[in-house]
């Protein structure tokens, strides 16, 4: 499959540079378009290429605009490019991308895709639904959050792709790698550029948030250089480099010393100073119905995040409903088991931490890398076909979380387990079933093993995904994982329950104007977690609006499916072809899982 995503994307991108890419193309056909809306059937402009062709063409052009991404995906290599940029953070590329997403799509629409095959009809409809939502992001983009307190934080980002993602194999590697940190201080100088025209709308986090970040940043810059990620990563990897010699290395390994210093470093103390300047004057309201549009770019958001068109209203009603089911099934565990009635939900878990124990550093590595096996040996039976591919279990940091293999198979997937944190044994399967086997890992293989179009790699529909780790949680339930393992299962109660609080504070606070301290009080008061992770919470929900919703909307729609199939079929349902046939697919929106859905059905009615 590897081999044929290569020549799928070398092939394209050497029709880009042959004079008739995708860039010429793109400045031709814009101009005269109608509006797709309003061109009778029989008078439908005709598209200049095959479908096919055209979509390979677009992905190239949209994944060539992120060189993070090229370098995320593995592909440098196979289109012809260097793992050496990193994305413009200007008002003059982000209207560029602009004007290109908006040609992109219109030129798809002039498609009639009830004249294609079914799978190239698909692709084109789930790509299709991507370059929408990108451009839809990028329209909002000054709501956006760029400098935070979490994981979308920017120079986080920076980060992670320097020393997780980057590849260090070879001499262009390590030039590639110095080019690429030289390139971090031009893009945070855009950063602060764009912080003036956020701070025009009202899109700016909480003070206390920003105030938090101008910290991390001044402590980040206070680093000697020698000692920062960006540095002893480069020279732990480039040591193991054979074909460089010593001297070349010597050179190297102070060519990043001095970027790091002269030049990473005083951007960190420049934006810190941007940031806490800006901090003055953003105001405490936690919700983005503080921005000019505000109310808009939220419910962008939502539809972002559940691929649906509920509204914030029907996400906090369904919260609510879900929050008061998954405590009654908690209590009623909890009770069986001769705890006193779950009342305080925080305090039974605590309970249950100290009772059980805990697991850190080396020992949570091996005790994920166990758990994976034991888990697939329970799974195995729900899926007909088993993907290959292997997960390797590192230590992570504070987060645990999956990164999948690129395309090129240079690495394998990666779960960073929980090393750096006190991570309750109660609550540990749970996790491993959310973030490897059956959750994120195994929909991941899935979708690498399938025999998808490579523009279809990478996608990330959240809805879906998140869905899916999260219904994976409780199909291991479902298949007997936890029959010797009670408290094992109030961990995984205490996820679900966890993720359906998320409804209603997301929602409580960007559509119903909650404060932290509101969305805090509810958490507290019904999630079963303790406050300091509340309050991270919390504010990784003031700073990504909509995220948290992915999870409870999309596994409550798979059950839904799964649960129309079998009321449907009866005795002809079977749970192996059911996953078959929401896996085949990859990431795709929840109103094409519903597809999927129908015609497994419509395939195995009697």
């Amino acid at each position: 499959m590897i081999h044929r995503i290569a020549i799928s994307l070398l092939c394209v991108f050497l029709l880009a540079v042959a004079g008739c890419g995708p860039s010429e193309r793109t400045q031709s056909s814009t101009e005269d378009q109608t509006p797709p809306a309003t061109i009778p059937t029989q008078a439908r402009e005709q598209p200049s290429q095959p479908l096919s062709t055209f979509l390979d063409d677009a992905s190239l052009q949209v994944v060539l605009r992120s060189p993070e991404v090229v370098t995320q995906l593995g592909i440098s290599s196979w289109i012809g490019v260097r793992d050496d940029g990193l994305t413009p953070q200007s008002r003059a590329y982000e209207l560029e991308t602009i004007n290109l997403l908006e040609s992109l799509t219109s030129q798809l629409r002039l498609y009639d895709l009830a004249a294609e095959d079914p799978s190239t009809a698909m692709s084109a409809r789930v790509y299709g639904w991507y370059l929408e939502d990108l451009l839809e992001a990028h329209r909002f983009a000054d709501h956006a959050y760029p400098v935070n307190t979490h994981l979308s934080n920017y120079t986080d980002g920076l980060e992670r792709l320097m020393t997780r993602y980057h590849p260090l194999q070879t001499f262009a590697n390590a030039e590639d790698y110095l080019t690429r940190l030289a390139a971090i201080a031009p893009r945070i100088g855009e950063i602060i550029v764009r912080f003036d025209e956020s701070a025009a709308i009202g899109a700016l986090p909480p003070r206390f948030i920003l105030e938090a970040a101008a910290d991390a940043l001044e402590q980040s810059a206070e680093v000697p250089a020698q000692e920062t990620a960006y540095y002893t990563a480069f020279v732990d990897q480039l040591d193991a480099i054979d074909s460089l010699a010593p001297d070349r290395k010597l050179e190297m390994r102070e060519s990043a010393h001095t970027i790091v210093a002269s030049s990473v470093l005083p951007a960190y103390r420049l934006l810190a100073t941007k940031v806490r300047e800006v901090a003055e004057e953003s105001p405490d309201g936690a919700g983005v119905w503080r921005h000019t549009n505000g109310d808009a770019y939220y419910a962008y958001r939502l539809r972002k995040y559940t691929t649906t068109e509920l509204t914030a209203q029907e996400i906090h009603d369904l919260g609510l409903q879900e929050v008061a089911r998954i405590q009654s099934e908690v209590a009623t565990l909890a009770e069986s088991l001769g705890y006193e009635p779950a009342s305080e939900y925080a305090g039974l878990y605590r309970h249950l931490t100290s009772e059980l124990g805990t697991t850190t550093g080396q020992q949570a590595v091996e005790d994920c890398e166990s758990l994976i096996q034991q888990i697939t040996d329970v799974v195995r039976p729900a899926f007909s076909t088993w993907p290959e591919g292997e997960i390797a279990v590192i230590e992570g940091r504070t987060n645990a979380f999956f990164a999948p293999s690129p395309l090129d198979g240079s690495r394998p997937s990666m779960f960073y387990a929980p090393a750096g944190r006190e991570e309750p044994l109660f609550s540990l399967t749970t996790l491993v079933c959310h973030e490897a086997i059956p959750g994120h890992g195994l929909q991941t293989m899935f979708a690498q093993n399938a025999d998808l179009p490579p523009y279809r790699a990478g996608l990330g529909i959240s809805a879906y995904a998140e869905g899916w780790a999260l219904y994976a949680e409780r199909l291991a339930w479902e298949m007997g994982l936890y029959e010797d393992d009670p408290a094992g299962n109030l961990g995984r109660l205490q996820g679900e329950l966890w993720r359906a609080v998320r409804l209603v504070v997301d929602t409580g606070i960007h559509a119903f104007r909650w404060d932290y301290e509101q969305a805090v009080q509810y958490m507290l008061e019904n999630a079963g977690l303790d406050e300091p992770l509340v309050r991270q919470e919390v504010e990784r929900y003031i700073v990504a609006p909509g995220q948290a919703c992915a999870y409870k909307i999309g596994m409550l729609e798979i059950l839904r499916q799964r649960d129309r199939a079998q009321d449907a079929l009866k005795e002809a349902f079977s749970l192996t072809e059911f996953h078959d046939a929401i896996l085949s697919e990859g990431d795709v929106p929840l109103y094409i899982l519903d597809e999927l859905v129908s015609n497994y059905i419509s395939t195995r009615a009697p």
